[in-house]
């Protein structure tokens, strides 16, 4: 089901983002590629459009080994035309690219990752999969001990003023901006539905600790919109 949605929203997923986040969602990402780092092999998984793995360019030490994952063909075409119009990617130390793979069965051996990130697809893995244990087993599984898996992904603010309006915000106005701007208004109605609908911080460590990372923290953002989750294997 995921998979198609993704591929017909790719062209103004972009787009999308920017204006019903107001811009800010560059800022989150840029969060999370910058918290810190280590090792030399890193992966930004579920991907989509790149916009991560340009962000973690600039914050991984020259020699690493940057992997965009993504299901989504649609995504990665996307992708890879912002990595052959960035500059950045030229002047990098860095060997960079991108692979179609889905996040239930990564194509990469036991422990040899040093570092996985991913950027508000998180929730895509775990809302309302009964299987969500097992996609946080694979990503610990390709992860080398004590290193870390890091996401910034959208929360549940403390405040109930504040958490209302997300709500509302979620449920009524991403599916009618979303579908104004892709046409796609079933797709922006499933993504404000997860957003709105995802767990807790302290359920999602619970989760974590329950898929093998021995510590698990958060950081909210923005008033708890949006939160970074940093768990250590």
């Amino acid at each position: 089901m995921l998979k198609p949605m993704f591929n017909t929203v790719a062209e103004t997923y972009d787009l999308s983002n920017k204006v019903l986040t107001f811009g800010l969602d560059k800022r989150w990402r840029k969060a999370c590629a910058e918290e810190s780092t280590s090792g030399k092999y890193v992966v930004d998984l579920c991907c989509g459009t790149g916009d991560l793995s340009l962000q973690l360019l600039q914050n991984i030490a020259p020699g690493s080994l940057l992997v965009g994952l993504d299901f989504s063909k649609e995504m990665l075409k996307k992708a890879v035309e912002k990595k052959c119009k960035n500059t950045n990617v030229k002047q990098a130390a860095t060997s960079f690219t991108f692979v179609i793979a889905d996040a239930a069965h990564v194509p990469i051996r036991n422990g040899c990752i040093d570092d996985i990130r991913i950027a508000f697809s998180f929730r895509n893995l775990i809302y309302k999969n009964p299987k969500a244990i097992t996609y946080l087993r694979e990503v610990a599984r390709t992860l080398k001990d004590n290193r870390q898996f890091t996401c910034v992904e959208t929360s549940q603010p403390n405040n109930s003023f504040v958490r209302g309006f997300f709500h509302f915000y979620c449920l009524r106005i991403v599916p009618f901006i979303g579908g104004l701007i892709s046409g796609r208004k079933p797709a922006y109605k499933y993504l404000g539905k997860s957003a709105a609908n995802f767990p807790i911080p302290q359920d999602i460590m619970t989760m974590m600790r329950k898929a093998g990372f021995k510590k698990a923290k958060f950081k909210p953002l923005f008033l708890g919109i949006v939160a970074l989750y940093i768990a250590t294997k």
